[in-house]
């Protein structure tokens, strides 16, 4: 809803678009999620495989297209490949699909939460900052941050703690506490400026300094 009011005439932003097609899979995952669990189908498993792998995979997207150019853009597609590889393994060789993929979403935890991070550090170094604050990028970018440093210690527990009572509770009040959280944060970011729109503000900025100094040597010389 928050992308047709104030997003909809920006649709050929691809990192727009990145973000509401994992907004719309992950609608769709909790509908199949909560049918599976209905029917109590042992086929659960490989619902959540699938869905960290493409949470995961939509975020190393999502970074690569609005990340500057460095050495951690280049290794975005290192990080994509190496976790999916890592986690086939996990699924049949570790984990053998008896239970809830903690190892893999922990790592894919610390992978993203490290991305963030690079990216909020190259942003940060720029003397126009300021405008990031209001951009579309730098919103999400800050959504996955608290949502996954929010849930870390969560999902790595899960699977140890899976027959504790006590820890279902929790479990189910911390993660639809974050989730809600992330939600109305990607409503947030919705309302906000893309990049691009930001970038050509900053181009409009003039450099006051610069104009001083030329206007006192102009006058100098005269």
């Amino acid at each position: 809803m928050f992308y047709l009011l104030f997003k909809k005439n920006n649709s050929k932003n691809k990192a727009l678009r990145v973000i509401l097609f994992y907004v719309l899979y992950c609608m769709g995952n909790e509908a199949m999620s909560y049918y599976l669990q209905s029917i109590q189908s042992e086929s659960i498993i490989y619902l959540l495989y699938t869905f960290t792998v493409l949470e995961y995979s939509f975020f190393c997207y999502f970074i690569y297209l609005v990340i500057p150019q460095s050495f951690i853009k280049k290794s975005v597609l290192f990080f994509w490949g190496g976790f999916i590889l890592f986690d086939l393994v996990d699924l049949i060789f570790l984990n053998k699909g008896k239970g809830f993929d903690s190892f893999a979403i922990g790592i894919e935890c610390i992978i993203v939460l490290f991305l963030c991070i690079s990216y909020l550090f190259f942003q940060l170094r720029k003397s126009n900052s300021f405008i990031i604050y209001s951009t579309f990028n730098f919103w999400v970018v800050i959504t996955f941050f608290m949502y996954f440093s929010g849930t870390f210690f969560l999902y790595i527990f899960a699977e140890s703690m899976a027959k504790n009572v006590a820890f279902q509770k929790q479990y189910f009040i911390i993660n639809i506490s974050f989730n809600i959280l992330k939600n109305i944060l990607l409503c947030v970011a919705m309302t906000m400026i893309l990049n691009d729109t930001a970038e050509q503000q900053k181009d409009r900025i003039p450099n006051l300094d610069e104009d001083i100094f030329i206007s006192e040597n102009i006058n100098f010389r005269n």
